[in-house]
């Protein structure tokens, strides 16, 4: 049976069960009014914890009802059939103790559904420090049957779709499985779609009927300390995935309301991803050599400036891994901390506690450090703060949204700081984005056309000349990388990714003419002068080495 009949005929099923729950609850509506009785439809409703910690699931089930409002000594109670003695006794009960209850009649469809939320109630050991623990045996078994998105899809197809624990271990692990950064699922009319973000793109992998997709949600928001029953207003949380024996990884997660339902994104901070040496981030040698120089010195700041997901900590933890030695302090603040480093102090901003960025990084100045690694630049008192550290006998990592390298210093100036701190306190400015590379199973040598040719000569022409470079001949003959597809990329032509890069060591010459609050345009020349290769030249040279395509470096540069 092909993959395609399958799903037709899941949707096929999934439009009888549709059916049926119209007719169950239209004829549950109709005995409602019979009896003089408020009628409840379930679907779509989440009972929240508090609610369901009245009774326990074993005595909700023999009593033929379930809790699913709570406020105060004031209950809502779902039945569903009154008569039952059972159902009597245990609304009874509940009276006895104290509680206003107020009843509604549910179908047997909504009854179960309401029921189901019982799975979603924090074990001993899970939920109530939003962990999820795979246990090393799926984990692994998964992993190892997980090498392709067509094994994911095949493991998917075969799983029970029923437990929404296995579903979103399921998701989770394979996400892990595929090298995914991102997980995304985005509900539609009639079901919803889940998309994981691999190398940088998009690309679809599962759907959920409306049913586990509900309980989908409402699991991920409980895991991420959300709340379950707020669904028009976007909430953002966390949560960490453990399994034995492994370092723990965080996943921030987005919720965010939308006409069909609300759309969630799973960041998964994965400590694999991000340890990589100095040497393997795709750094041009001459900016390699100049960064290594700057590690070198005692003070001052390096910022590393792209946007979200543009491999910025990679690159500071490649930093930090380079100078690490027992003879200096090394502190960092980090919002979350990805990744665990040995011989290092590591803290971790706390909104709830008001530990951000500016306090923590006061209070590390207290600390005796060396080194300081800000996780982000956000606000002027932390840049100012920053800027203090680096030119007090600090040197100080940290990272800023810009789109260059240059424009970091009129973000700067933008903060309403002084051009004449920020000049002697700058080391370097660094800006970066990540391609993918062409996969090397499938990728095929071709001809470069007329048009590529031209693209690559009119931005390799103003290279720096002191910059060395070993560079094929550029010519009509020159032949490139092209991305085909195979099984082991997921049919994309493409698998892992690099650094773009462009480095702005700020000398004697820049320090003068930040003072003097110079344009972007000035900021930009001055840089050239002093030997910048932009990230599209950056781009262009690993195109004529086979690492990636012009369209790629088109698409990330601009």
């Amino acid at each position: 049976m092909t993959l395609e009949h399958t799903l037709e005929e899941r949707r096929r099923k999934e439009k009888y069960d549709e059916l049926r729950h119209k007719e169950e609850e239209a004829a549950t509506e109709r005995l409602a009014s019979k009896m003089e009785l408020p009628y409840a439809n379930l679907t779509g409703y989440a009972v929240n914890a508090e609610a369901l910690s009245v009774l326990d699931e074993s005595a909700t089930e023999h009593a033929g009802l379930c809790v699913i409002s709570k406020n105060g000594p004031h209950l809502k109670i779902a039945i569903k059939n009154p008569k039952n003695p059972q159902t009597m006794l245990a609304i009874e009960n509940l009276k006895n103790k104290g509680f206003v209850v107020d009843l509604a009649l549910v179908s047997e469809g909504s009854l179960k559904r309401a029921w189901e939320f019982y799975s979603l109630i924090p074990k001993e050991k899970e939920g109530i420090s939003g962990t999820i623990e795979i246990t090393p045996e799926n984990l692994v078994k998964l992993q190892e049957e997980i090498k392709y998105i067509d094994d994911f899809k095949d493991i998917y197809m075969r799983a029970s779709l029923r437990n929404v624990t296995a579903v979103i271990e399921l998701i989770i692990a394979g996400s892990l499985s595929l090298n995914s950064s991102d997980i995304h699922i985005e509900p539609q009319k009639e079901k919803a779609v889940i998309r994981f973000r691999i190398d940088g793109a998009l690309q679809e992998i599962a759907e959920l009927n409306k049913q586990m997709y509900e309980l989908l949600t409402s699991r991920v928001k409980l895991l991420s300390k959300m709340k379950i029953n707020v669904k028009n207003t976007p909430q953002d949380g966390r949560f960490t995935i453990t399994s034995t024996g492994s370092i723990p990884i965080e996943v921030r997660t987005s919720v965010l309301p939308g006409p069909e339902g609300e759309s969630i994104v799973m960041r998964i901070l994965n400590p694999k991803a991000i340890a990589l040496a100095l040497e393997d981030l795709g750094v041009l040698n001459h900016d390699l050599e100049l960064i290594k120089e700057e590690l070198k010195r005692p003070n001052g700041l390096i910022l590393v400036t792209g946007p979200t997901g543009s491999g910025k900590t990679t690159t500071l933890y490649a930093f930090l891994k380079k100078i690490k030695n027992p003879e200096i302090k090394i502190i960092t603040i980090e919002d979350p901390i990805e990744y665990h480093v040995e011989g290092i102090s590591q803290s971790q901003v706390n909104q709830e506690n008001h530990y951000t960025f500016s306090s923590g990084l006061r209070s590390i100045l207290r600390q005796d450090p060396d080194i300081i690694l800000v996780g982000e630049i956000r606000d002027m008192e932390t840049a100012d703060i920053a800027l203090h550290a680096a030119l007090t006998g600090h040197l100080v990592f940290s990272t800023l949204h810009t789109n260059d390298a240059p424009s970091s210093i009129l973000r700067l100036i933008d903060m309403k700081l002084s051009p004449s701190i920020i000049a002697p306190a700058l080391n370097m400015l660094i800006a970066q984005r990540l391609v993918r590379k062409v996969c090397k199973q499938c990728a095929k040598k071709d001809k470069i056309t007329e048009e590529e040719l031209k693209k690559i000569r009119t931005e390799l022409a103003d290279l720096p000349l002191k910059i060395k470079i070993n560079l094929p001949e550029i010519s009509e003959n020159i032949e490139i990388a092209r991305a085909t597809g195979c099984k082991e990329c997921n049919y994309t032509g493409f698998k892992g990714r690099i650094g773009v890069y462009e480095m702005f060591p700020v000398n004697n010459e820049s320090e003068k003419v930040i003072v003097s609050k110079p344009t972007q345009v000035q900021l930009f020349e001055m840089a050239k002068r002093n030997g910048m290769v932009t990230m599209k030249q950056d781009g262009f040279i690993k195109v004529l080495n086979g690492i990636t395509t012009v369209s790629e470096v088109e698409s990330v540069t601009g």
